[in-house]
């Protein structure tokens, strides 16, 4: 006889109701996308710390990340005092007066000693740090809702610097930036776009290729 537990029987529940809620937020509701920020100036796709320094300032997208647009960057145009500017993805109702990645279900790569941050105020050894007119980017490599999980990745300057898998949200998780000191000023993209460089492995093996066909030529003609 075939029985099916209560916990099968709630896992599946889960993961149709994630499903649906992403097909529903992919689709849209209709409304204009309401970004949120404190603490900061913001003037077009600039973004300025207007804190003292204590506090901390916070920017939400108003649209989380999507297959359609899976990416966005952020250019320091000034590291202020600090340079204490986080760069990630968080969920909606994110609380403005923490960084990205401070908060569960939240993650961030901070500029200032090249950490990150995964849903805990102490971060991780990642990547460099970055300074002024580095470009910091942030995107999602791919979505395994049976897992319940998403991959997001980080890169410096067009290079990638390592991924991480987090826990996925039934709204999506949104750019989000974030700064701590006086002078900071950064520009977003959020319409910007990143293209996997060619793996350096691949471009040895072309130039082995290449080496072997030399050869081969030398030792057919002698020349």
């Amino acid at each position: 006889m075939f029985v099916i537990q209560m916990d099968d029987l709630n896992v599946l529940h889960h993961r149709c109701l994630l499903n649906l809620r992403r097909r529903i937020r992919d689709i849209g509701d209709g409304r204009p996308a309401q970004e949120r920020y404190m603490r900061l100036q913001k003037d077009g796709d600039t973004l300025s710390y207007q804190g003292n320094s204590e506090e901390v300032g916070c920017y939400v997208a108003g649209h989380p990340l999507s297959k359609g647009n899976c990416y966005f960057e952020v250019t320091i145009v000034d590291t202020g005092v600090r340079g204490t500017i986080a760069v990630g993805l968080v969920p909606k109702f994110y609380r403005l007066d923490h960084q990205p990645g401070w908060l569960p279900y939240s993650v961030a790569y901070h500029a200032d000693n090249g950490k990150l941050y995964n849903g805990n105020p102490v971060g991780q050894q990642f990547g460099p740090k970055c300074a002024r007119s580095d470009r910091i980017g942030c995107g999602i490599h791919s979505e395994n809702i049976e897992a319940g999980l998403t991959t997001v990745f980080f890169t410096k300057n067009g290079k990638e610097v390592g991924s991480v898998e987090v826990p996925a949200s039934a709204e999506g998780l949104f750019p989000a930036v974030g700064m701590h000191s006086m002078g900071e000023e950064v520009k977003v993209d959020l319409q910007a776009e990143w293209f996997l460089e060619e793996d350096d492995s691949m471009m040895m093996v072309d130039s082995h290729e290449d080496d072997w066909g030399r050869l081969y030529d030398v030792r057919v003609s002698g020349t």
